[in-house]
């Protein structure tokens, strides 16, 4: 089970999703003009956005708090603190920051399912990550990450034929989302259906082109299935 799982949809907006996979020095210096022209909630998610994709927790924190400062009770900025402390290593934070994350936006599906993940990797609560994770899908049933939990849940729980549900149910809602897509190819590798997984990992290699982790991942689930030909094509049209 992997850390935070940092979807970000306010860094999406106004055409700020090219910033993101550029050059880091360049985009810190693009918000902090921004900020210091007009410091909104916004620009400070953004920064704090990008010192997370970093791991550098502290500046990253410094960022969300700025906005906290700026709208207490912003869900976004709160479910980013709740992260940043489980980067941080901090879980006591972090899972009370979850908990009250869940009792002041009830309607917030990301919140149920983040904690939900954070269960699962941090503690032996299965049950309680599942049910939150019921709850997150009842708010979204789109939600493909929420998806991949539960495959997972139910994988680890020897439910295959449940955890190959969910995991279609990803695949149909995980367009524009990486990280779903590395979760579901992980998921399958460890299924042993290994074509399939190439399928994700393309996927994911097609929404960031760059990423040299998920390229290694491709080439291995290619050696699994023997197809050595295969990553030279795809490296011929693709990367």
């Amino acid at each position: 089970m992997a850390g935070p799982i940092i979807d970000a949809d306010f860094a999406w907006g106004s055409g700020e999703r090219r910033w993101m996979s550029g050059s880091y020095r360049r985009n810190r210096n693009r918000i902090e003009r921004l900020i210091r022209k007009e410091p909104k909630v916004e620009h400070y998610l953004l920064l704090a956005l990008l010192e997370a994709q970093k791991h550098d927790w502290k500046r990253s924190q410094a960022a969300v708090e700025e906005a906290l400062l700026l709208e207490p009770g912003n869900r976004e900025a709160e479910l980013l603190h709740a992260q940043i402390l489980e980067g941080r290593g901090d879980l006591s934070a972090a899972e009370a920051a979850y908990r009250s994350l869940c009792r002041n936006h009830p309607g917030f599906s990301k919140a149920f399912r983040e904690y939900a993940r954070y269960l699962m990797t941090h503690t032996d609560s299965t049950d309680l990550a599942r049910n939150l994770l019921f709850m997150s899908l009842e708010l979204n049933p789109k939600d493909a990450v929420s998806h991949t939990l539960l495959a997972e849940f139910y994988l680890l729980s020897g439910k295959p034929g449940q955890a190959m549900l969910h995991l279609e149910l990803a695949d149909q809602y995980g367009d524009g989302h990486p990280a779903c897509r590395i979760r579901c190819a992980k998921l399958y590798m460890e299924m042993k259906r290994y074509e399939e997984a190439v399928r994700q990992f393309r996927l994911a290699m097609r929404m960031a082109p760059g990423n040299k982790a998920i390229r290694a991942q491709f080439h291995k689930a290619l050696k699994e299935i023997d197809e050595p030909g295969t990553f030279l094509f795809w490296r011929r049209w693709v990367i």
